[in-house]
Formats: structure tokens, C-alpha cells, sequence
């Protein structure tokens, strides 16, 4: 993907009709897939409905792992929406597309869940915490997934930190495994512009709760990424302030070193204008290289 066609994605009509008010999100998504021919089904579970796409069985090899992308389409009321989390919903979208002409195996399946903001209350109201709960029912849970959230504003790809520690010994060993594989796929597809840094929870807080090993993925500009990575490791507080998302009053400190982009994150000013294709190029390559990348189940 070049900057001029990230450019035209933000710029397009599709972009602009699925920052709509009141437009209905899900029906967005569906209709998109439907008229490129992409294969999906939808998965509702305790009023959410969830979108997975799968593709034909030439495109899964049995001998490597699975890798489930996720990207959370709700959005909370009242905001744009257009950082979270339309652009990581959009930059999947394309993705798929790309997927779908794709000779070799690649053993991606794409999942669009609802309910993500739902979490704020408690984590099992999340939709992905159900969602999560399915995909382990169905021996889904040696699966490498890849949450993309705040994918669109910035050229510094966010390997999240969050979530990982403080669990039994099990669980964290695999989110460890997951997260140093993480760290050598974006060496590969982004040298140079990518970092480890703790974030605010996402669809991984629920699918983590039921049992799965799941990875975020985001982006932020390079001078604002550089400013928290000067606060590392952080104090308890600040900590808290980002893996919740808590508001931050203009007067606090702790409004100078956490991220202007994440400050902006369920308020109005989550625009489309905030947006820059350097993301998209960015999260292009993640993809392109999560496609080719395989990882044996032994």
C-alpha cells in the first residue's frame, strides 16, 4: 500500500459512510463482504453479533498454527469513532480482500466483534469474553490472535504490553511466547518503527478472561510513543491510567505523558481528520507479513 492509496481509503465513501451516526455498523460490514464475494458468516451470542470470515479450505495447512485477527466494530455512543475503531475495521476489510486471491495457505480467519466498549462495566459483559468462550468450546485455543484497535493515527506500530503479567504460570508463559513472536514478526515487517509498550485493554481483556492467548496490536505517532517509553517501567498510577483508560483532567501531570491520541479516544474528537496514512501502510505490511509467516503446532 502506498500513502497516496491510504490517502483515497480514509478519503473514501465507504470511510465516510461508516462514521455515519447512525449507521449501522454491522450491516456496513456485511454488505461490503457480500459485494466482494468474501465468504463470512455472523455469530450472534448474548445480543452481539460478531462477523468471522473464513476461507476455503485450500487457504488453512493443519501443520501450522491458526491466526485469528480481530478488530472490535462498535464504538462507544456519541464519538466518531473514526480511531476506534473504524480504521482497524477498515484496514481488515481490505485485507481480507487481499487474502481472498491468495494461492497459498495462509491460515488467517478474520473475526469483526461487537461489544468491546461494552467491557468498560465488567469484562465478562464484553462481547469478545462470549465470543472467546465459543472459540475455546471449539479447540480454538492454540490459536495466535492478533487484536488490531487504534490502528490509524501515527507511524510507530504499539506492541502492547498489557495484560500479560499477573496471571498463573501457564497463561503468562504463553502470552510471553505470543508477545516475543510478535516482536519478530514486526522487526520483519517494520524495522525500526515499532515498539513494546503497555496499553489500554482491548477485545484481548475478554478473550484472555476465557482462556485464550490474544496479542494488540496499535499505533501511535513516533514522538508521543517515545514520551511514555521515557516513563518505562511506570509508576503504579500511570499504569492504571492506561490499561483503563481512565480520564485524565487537563491538570494532572499524567495528561503531559500519556498519549494525546489515546486522550481522544471516546470523545468527540476521535475524527477522521486525526487519521494519517503513514498507519495504514504501517498495519498493510503487519498484515501482509502476518499472512506469510507460519508457526509450527509442534
Amino acid at each position: 500500500m502506498t500513502l497516496e492509496q491510504a490517502r483515497a481509503i480514509i478519503a473514501s465513501p465507504f470511510f465516510s459512510a461508516f462514521l455515519e451516526p447512525a449507521a449501522d455498523r454491522c450491516a456496513c460490514i456485511t454488505a461490503w463482504l457480500s459485494a466482494q464475494n468474501i465468504p463470512y458468516r455472523t455469530v450472534t451470542l448474548q445480543n452481539k453479533t460478531h462477523i468471522v470470515i473464513t476461507y476455503r479450505q485450500s487457504a488453512y495447512d493443519s501443520r501450522f498454527k491458526m491466526k485469528t485477527l480481530i478488530a472490535h466494530y462498535d464504538r462507544a455512543a456519541g464519538c466518531p469513532g473514526a480511531n476506534d475503531n473504524s480504521a482497524a475495521c477498515v484496514q481488515l476489510l481490505l485485507f481480507a480482500k487481499t487474502l481472498l486471491h491468495k494461492r497459498d495457505a495462509h491460515n488467517i480467519r478474520i473475526i469483526f466483534t461487537d461489544g468491546e466498549e461494552a467491557g468498560a462495566e465488567s469484562i465478562k459483559n464484553q462481547g469478545a469474553y462470549r465470543l472467546g468462550q465459543g472459540l475455546r468450546a471449539l479447540s480454538m485455543q492454540r490459536d495466535d490472535i492478533f487484536v488490531f484497535d487504534m490502528c490509524g493515527s501515527g507511524g510507530t506500530l504499539i506492541l502492547s504490553e498489557s495484560g500479560i503479567y499477573g496471571r498463573d504460570k501457564r497463561k503468562t508463559a504463553a502470552l510471553i511466547a505470543l508477545h516475543r513472536r510478535c516482536r519478530i514478526y514486526a522487526d520483519a515487517a517494520c524495522r525500526g518503527r515499532w515498539l513494546s509498550l503497555p496499553t489500554a485493554y482491548s477485545d484481548n481483556a475478554g478473550l484472555i478472561s476465557a482462556g485464550l492467548t490474544a496479542q494488540v496490536i496499535t499505533v501511535l505517532p513516533r514522538k508521543e510513543a517515545e514520551l511514555l517509553m521515557r516513563y518505562m517501567p511506570c509508576s503504579e498510577m500511570l499504569q492504571h491510567c492506561i490499561i483503563t483508560n481512565a480520564h485524565i483532567p487537563v491538570t494532572s501531570p499524567l495528561a503531559a505523558v500519556i498519549p494525546q491520541t489515546w486522550q481522544r479516544m471516546h470523545s468527540p474528537q476521535d475524527s477522521r481528520e486525526t487519521l494519517t496514512p503513514q498507519a495504514f501502510v504501517l498495519i498493510d505490511k503487519m498484515l501482509r507479513y502476518l499472512a506469510v509467516v507460519k508457526e509450527s503446532l509442534n
